[in-house]
């Protein structure tokens, strides 16, 4: 498992570095190091920063004069050992398994770069961002071409949804530029992607975006400041694209070019009540389930896997366009591997009844399940989606990885005897209660 550097510039972070430090250090991926740079806070910052580090070993707390965020971010790539990178602001924070995506697209793909969907909160609203519609890689040609297409999307400017390889950083001697103080870190992109030939897509949200007035990127920002270092991106962001196409396909590109001067953000918003969007930690709170070893009621360790996989069946849905029911569905028809019913479905997925006929209409128009129908027996359904096959799987695996985290083999073996032979007294005894009724 190749090791990723995490890099976190801090300005008066010291309300929120906890929750950003937990959610890099509590990732599914544990192989990493997070880089926490303190740039001169006036708060507690650094102090916090040191009780970080103290309290695991795969933290560096760093302490340096104010110099602006480029400055702090140039100090870390400088530190950072890792062969891949990834940024985060203190401000914001990472789903459990976003490192994890981003290095399994990368490495899937055999790319040298990997960009992540995104959600956007403001004022406690939360809503999916992501500029480009499919998953899967593209060249450098088709992405500047996407790119083109909303330049002033966060998704294609900032650092926080992208993996890099370290070693490309360092070869090409790739920085921010300390001299300007808005679009560093499109400029950074620029430049590092005119040495990627391809680019791996990823439709799964990898970061969860929170703007703070006073953050140290807010600094310096103001609206004449923004015109001003505009003008000066726009040399940039040309020289990108003159490099990127040959003569004639850059010429015929040069007035949607220069469109960067005049275009907008598309995806810095989250509207309340619109389609997609949500409160923050909306049913997330898991406190009630809490409690000291073996004063907890029975069924809290099915409670809580049932989360887990839920959790990450809900970013296998988002990273193939699907809502929970469908990829619900699916996932457990493959696991039973031969033709269900609906009535079955209902009955291992928990659904009614009209949520598994509405979510079975749309899987087979969709090509990825198959419709059967032997002589003389209930109509029932077999999956079709071969290309998902993987991806489910590996599911399975990441959540044994975290429920057996702590167990030896014979103890993942001596345990899955023992719920086996668990499910089979419940099911005969269900089994056995239902036939008296009939």
């Amino acid at each position: 498992m190749e090791k990723v550097s995490v890099i976190v510039p801090v300005y008066n972070g010291d309300k929120c570095i906890k929750r950003c430090a937990e959610s890099i250090l509590n990732q599914d991926y544990p192989e990493l190091e997070l880089i926490l740079i303190d740039d001169g806070s006036p708060d507690r910052s650094w102090e916090i920063m040191q009780t970080i580090a103290a309290a695991d070993h795969r933290v560096k707390a760093i302490h340096q004069e104010n110099g602006g965020v480029s400055s702090a971010r140039n100090r870390a790539l400088d530190e950072a050992s890792g062969v891949y990178v990834q940024f985060a602001d203190v401000d914001d924070w990472l789903p459990m398994d976003a490192t994890k995506m981003l290095v399994r697209e990368m490495k899937a793909h055999s790319v040298d770069l990997a960009v992540g969907d995104f959600f956007r909160v403001v004022d406690g609203n939360v809503s999916k961002k992501g500029s480009i519609e499919t998953s899967g890689m593209l060249t450098r040609q088709q992405y500047a071409d996407e790119m083109m297409l909303a330049p002033a999307d966060l998704y294609y400017g900032v650092l926080w949804n992208k993996l890099y390889r370290r070693d490309i950083i360092e070869h090409y001697g790739i920085r921010m530029d300390e001299n300007i103080s808005y679009s560093e870190d499109m400029i950074f992109n620029l430049e590092y992607l005119l040495h990627v030939k391809n680019i791996a897509i990823l439709k799964a949200p990898v970061y969860y975006y929170q703007y703070t007035k006073g953050s140290l990127v807010d600094q310096s920002l103001n609206l004449s400041s923004i015109i001003k270092m505009k003008k000066s991106v726009i040399g940039y962001y040309n020289e990108f694209f003159r490099k990127t196409f040959d003569t004639p396909a850059y010429q015929e590109r040069l007035p949607v070019i220069y469109g960067y001067l005049l275009a907008v953000s598309h995806d810095s918003l989250a509207l309340p009540f619109t389609p997609g969007t949500r409160k923050l930690n909306a049913g997330t709170d898991l406190s009630a389930l809490s409690g000291e070893s073996g004063t907890a009621f029975p069924v809290r360790s099915a409670i809580l896997e049932t989360r887990l996989l839920g959790r990450y069946l809900e970013t296998l849905g988002r990273k193939h366009g699907m809502d929970e029911a469908r990829i619900k569905l699916l996932y457990c028809m493959e696991k039973r591997n031969e033709p269900c019913c609906v009535e079955s479905l209902c009955l291992l997925t928990g659904m009614g009844k009209p949520a598994v006929i509405v979510a079975m209409a749309r899987l087979l128009a969709d090509g990825l399940v198959k419709r059967e129908s032997p002589l003389g027996s209930k109509e029932r359904f077999s999956f079709q989606a071969p290309e998902l096959t993987r991806e489910l799987r590996q599911l399975d695996r990441d959540v044994d990885a975290v429920c057996f985290a702590e167990f030896t083999e014979e103890e993942i073996r001596q345990y899955r005897i023992l719920e086996e032979r668990i499910g089979n007294c419940i099911l005969h005894h269900l089994q056995a209660e239902t036939a008296k009724e009939s």
